[in-house]
């Protein structure tokens, strides 16, 4: 896994990225929360919020606000002011740049950056139907809804299965009805672990820090002091030095601005130059990516649904129970796989030629079933371990009590085939191929 991409699938030995399954609501979605929406807010926060003004000509004039990219970034870092299609210089002016990102959160890191979040839980489309099956109300006398009097019981004195033409109707044990049935309040919110939820997710956000360079820019002293005055008296927090920026989209950080204000004007040339007087200084903003949209990146949104009922059931049969040895090895003998796709988890497989405990072949004793060894079971082996797979299957065999008549059912021992084209049980505690009535009974073919 190269990255959180392309991990496909849950698994119990890492943590969930985000993005594993296809399960994607179709209904449902987020805006997006990229770089670009912190840069704009913060835009936003000295274009919009602040009350930047300056007075021209016994006018009230907005201070303009640039985001310096391209040709204007690199006339703003050669420490020259911008000016208009005249020529004349565009003052005052207040100027913002990018700087950098710093990927490790130094403020303002938040929770869920291990794990997906959930941002939506809803009943899912599933939970009417469910509630029809369950009945949880109690309602009887409505036909979508599961009761008694819906199971078709007989139908021309004979016992079938199934529900009345027109209704529905379940196995399940019937529910009471409720006390807000009993009241005619079936509209009442009664939402428990009995309904199908849906939950919506998102991956972990990224944290990064955002760092941006604030420039003024004047011709006058007063119209800096002006602008600055305007700057230190309007923090969220008078015991700090921050402010709440907001995006369009609903998302808000925290931007800190820094104590230093370093002034750079031109006093001491402006004979030769127009006077300038500028002051910068640097915000940050701990901010955080959600749901991107960039060009080939996946819909982050992942669809789950509850499990209203969880079962821990055991299925234990009444019989008795015998086991079925197989070879481990297969058999060099193409033709004892002919009917292989015919076979069962219960058929054993063909084995190969093994010597057992007094030298004779297993696969070529009379005594084999399916390449075991009904006298000699136990010594076709590898290592000391038997092979193969042990399938617990159910035998069961109905035999007499010589003394008493009575019928008793009693686990059948391997069936073994004879030179004279028989079928005979053999009893694998004392290895007799010829029982008595007492013990077994043959059977011929």
């Amino acid at each position: 896994m190269s990255t959180r991409l392309t991990k496909s699938k849950v698994d119990g030995q890492s943590i969930s990225m985000g993005y594993e399954g296809t399960d994607v609501p179709e209904d449902f979605s987020i805006p997006e929360c990229t770089i670009e929406d912190v840069d704009r807010a913060l835009f936003d926060l000295f274009n919009k919020e602040i009350p930047f003004y300056y007075t021209l000509k016994d006018a009230t004039r907005k201070t303009p606000v640039i985001f310096a990219t391209g040709e204007r970034f690199a006339i703003l870092r050669r420490n020259r002011p911008l000016r208009d299609k005249a020529g004349i210089l565009i003052l005052p002016l207040i100027s913002m740049v990018r700087t950098g990102i710093e990927q490790d959160a130094t403020k303002g890191a938040g929770p869920g950056q291990t794990q997906p979040l959930v941002i939506k839980k809803r009943l899912s489309k599933r939970d009417p139907r469910y509630q029809q099956l369950i009945n949880k109300v109690g309602v009887h006398n409505q036909d979508n809804t599961v009761s008694l009097s819906h199971r078709n019981r007989y139908q021309g004195g004979i016992s079938v299965t199934g529900s009345l033409p027109g209704t529905v109707a379940s196995r399940r044990i019937p529910t009471k009805p409720s006390m807000a049935a009993q009241q005619n309040m079936l509209l009442a919110n009664n939402l428990n672990n009995k309904n199908i939820y849906e939950f919506i997710t998102i991956p972990p956000v990224k944290h990064y820090t955002a760092t941006y360079e604030i420039t003024f820019w004047t011709q006058y002293t007063q119209q800096m002091n002006n602008m600055l005055t305007a700057l230190m008296s309007v923090y969220q927090d008078m015991h700090q030095r921050t402010f709440r920026i907001e995006t369009s989209k609903g998302y808000w950080f925290v931007a800190y601005v820094q104590p230093s204000l370093n002034s750079d004007n031109n006093f001491t040339d402006f004979s030769d130059q127009e006077r300038i007087v500028k002051y910068s200084f640097s915000i940050d903003v701990p901010a955080y990516i959600v749901n991107p949209s960039y060009p080939g990146a996946p819909n982050a949104l992942r669809s789950f649904l509850s499990a209203p009922e969880i079962s821990f059931d055991i299925l234990q049969a009444n019989v008795n129970m015998t086991t079925v040895r197989q070879v481990g090895p297969p058999s060099g003998d193409v033709g004892k796989y002919v009917l292989e796709n015919m076979a069962t988890d219960t058929d054993a497989l063909p084995g190969t030629r093994l010597l057992g405990k007094n030298g004779k072949a297993a696969s070529d004793s009379t005594n084999i079933v399916g390449g075991v060894s009904a006298l000699h079971d136990d010594s076709v082996n590898i290592g000391g371990a038997m092979g193969g797979r042990n399938n617990a299957v159910s035998v069961p065999f109905l035999g007499n009590d010589p003394f008493t008549g009575e019928t008793y059912e009693v686990p059948l021992p391997p069936v073994v085939s004879t030179s004279k084209g028989e079928s005979i049980y053999v009893d694998i505690s004392t290895g007799n191929t010829n029982p008595g009535l007492e013990t077994l009974t043959e059977i011929d073919i």
